[in-house]
């Protein structure tokens, strides 16, 4: 049976400033949340504590009736938030970077690495140092381990920054992909439209 997401009266302060409060909702299997908000609202903070990236909190964050601070190892199995900017060793090779994450992510399927190397078309930068690439092939990296890494929840921050068409055309089915087979995410996409994923609910920040 897949887990739930539970994300039960979560507010975050720092200071003064309350970025936000009481902030609740659940992630069912093979569902597809989109995250609203203003620029300064939080959707960022908020995805990095359910990614268990910011410990200091109030509320609570639950997998089932597990809470995520009492179970930081199966948090780093089921929940992987990709950030807008692409978090890389810089002086790995991009095959070096790949099979470093999955190791450490234990994936369960590796076979699957040369398949979405090639479909991200990026055969020919295998053995290129990550700093020596650009932007938008940063981006299909991070994208390609999080699908080898497979974790049951998803956390992608603006998700089609850098990509050209061909590459959110894949990333898209990529994620249907995931979802039908139980897996679910959570989404904050900025773009203007183009991206054709449909999704199962909207929460607002």
């Amino acid at each position: 049976m897949k887990d739930r997401l539970i994300i039960s009266n979560l507010s975050k302060s720092f200071g003064q400033l309350k970025l936000f409060d009481a902030v609740t909702f659940i992630v069912d299997p093979g569902t597809i949340l989109k995250l609203n908000g203003n620029n300064g609202s939080g959707k960022t903070t908020l995805m990095r504590i359910i990614s268990s990236q910011i410990e200091d909190y109030g509320g609570e964050v639950l997998i089932n009736r597990e809470n995520i601070k009492d179970s930081q190892e199966t948090v780093f199995n089921k929940i992987q938030y990709l950030a807008p900017y692409p978090n890389l060793y810089e002086n790995l090779t991009l095959e070096e970077n790949i099979d470093f994450f999955v190791e450490i992510f234990k994936s369960t399927r590796p076979s699957m690495k040369t398949t979405l190397i090639n479909l991200f078309k990026l055969e020919s930068f295998v053995r290129y140092k990550v700093s020596d690439l650009s932007d938008g092939t940063k981006k299909k990296i991070a994208i390609l381990i999080a699908f080898l890494t497979r974790p049951q929840f998803l956390i992608f921050d603006e998700p089609y920054t850098y990509l050209d068409s061909s590459s959110i055309k894949l990333l898209n089915d990529l994620i249907k992909e995931h979802v039908k087979e139980g897996g679910s995410l959570i989404v904050v996409d900025n773009s203007s439209g183009g991206n054709n994923l449909e999704f199962s609910d909207y929460i607002e920040l």
